[in-house]
C-alpha cells in the first residue's frame, strides 16, 4: 500500500518537521502524541479514521522507544506501576472497536474536548510539583489503565497525553507519571492498532513512516528533558492544544 504523505515537496518537509518536533514533546513531556491526528487531518488531508488508526499505530515505535529506554534506565522510583499498564490492553481494544462505528463527528468532538481540556489544564497548572507518594490501589490503577487505553484508542493519542495529567492529579511525581504514560503507549498501541487492523484496515506503509520520523523526536527529547527548563515549553503547548482543540471544535459541529 502506498503511504498516504503528501506529494508536494513543501508540505511534505513541513510535514516532516512536525512530526519530529512531535516526537521531542513526546519524549520530553509526554503530551506530543495529542497533535499527530490533527496535523494529519488538517495539513495533510485525512478522514479522520484513517488520521487516528495510523497515529495509533505510529506510536507502536515510540512506545518501544520508551520500554527500551526505561529498560537501558533500570528500575527505581521511575519504574510503572504494571497493573495500570496491562489494564490498558482491554481499553484499548474497547476504543478501537468503538471508533470503526463511530461518526466522525463524534471522534473529532471528544478529540477537540481532549485537546482543549488537556491545553487549558497544562495552562493553568503548568508542570505542578507532585507529592511524594501517589494515591490509589490496584481498583484503581486497573480502572485509569483501562480508562487511559480507550480514550487514547478512540482519539489517536498514543497514552501519556491521557495518563500524565491522571497520575499527576492522582498525586504521582512528574518524572514517574512521564514514564507510565510512555511504556503504556506500546500496549495501547499495538493493542488499538490489532483492533483497528480487524475492524477496518490499517495504513501500516504510513504508520511506519510516520512511527519512523517520531523515534529520533522522542530521542532528542528524552536528551533534552533534564536539561531545559519546561515552563515556557509547557505554556507554547498549551496554547497550541488550546487553538488546535477550538479549531476542531468547530470543525465537529459546522
Amino acid at each position: 500500500m502506498a503511504h498516504a504523505l503528501p506529494a508536494g515537496n513543501a508540505t511534505l518537509i513541513a510535514t516532516l518537521a512536525a512530526v519530529l518536533v512531535i516526537g521531542v514533546l513526546i519524549g520530553s513531556i509526554g503530551i506530543g502524541g495529542i497533535l499527530l491526528s490533527p496535523w494529519l487531518i488538517e495539513v495533510v488531508g485525512l478522514d479522520v479514521r484513517n488520521a487516528i488508526t495510523i497515529s495509533t499505530a505510529s506510536f507502536v515505535a515510540t512506545g518501544l522507544v520508551a520500554l527500551a529506554l526505561y529498560t537501558r534506565a533500570g528500575r527505581g522510583a521511575r519504574a510503572p506501576r504494571w497493573t495500570l499498564v496491562a489494564a490498558t490492553v482491554p481499553g484499548a481494544f474497547l476504543g478501537a472497536a468503538v471508533l470503526a462505528s463511530a461518526p466522525s463527528r463524534v471522534s473529532l468532538a471528544l478529540l477537540a474536548v481532549l485537546l482543549l481540556v488537556t491545553g487549558v489544564r497544562v495552562l493553568l497548572r503548568g508542570t505542578p510539583h507532585a507529592r511524594d507518594t501517589p494515591r490509589g490501589s490496584v481498583g484503581v490503577d486497573c480502572t485509569v489503565g483501562a480508562v487511559g487505553g480507550f480514550v487514547s484508542a478512540l482519539t489517536g493519542t498514543g497514552g501519556p497525553v491521557v495518563l500524565v495529567p491522571i497520575e499527576l492529579w492522582r498525586g504521582v511525581p512528574l518524572l514517574a507519571a512521564v514514564t507510565i504514560g510512555q511504556v503504556a503507549q506500546l500496549p495501547i498501541a499495538a493493542t488499538a492498532t490489532l483492533g483497528n487492523w480487524m475492524s477496518g484496515g490499517v495504513d501500516f506503509a504510513t504508520a511506519t513512516l510516520v512511527g519512523a520520523m517520531l523515534v529520533p523526536g522522542v530521542l532528542i527529547g528524552n536528551r533534552i528533558a533534564e536539561a531545559v527548563p519546561r515552563a515556557a515549553l509547557t505554556r507554547i503547548v498549551a496554547v497550541l492544544l488550546i487553538f488546535v482543540g477550538a479549531w476542531f471544535a468547530l470543525k465537529a459541529v459546522g
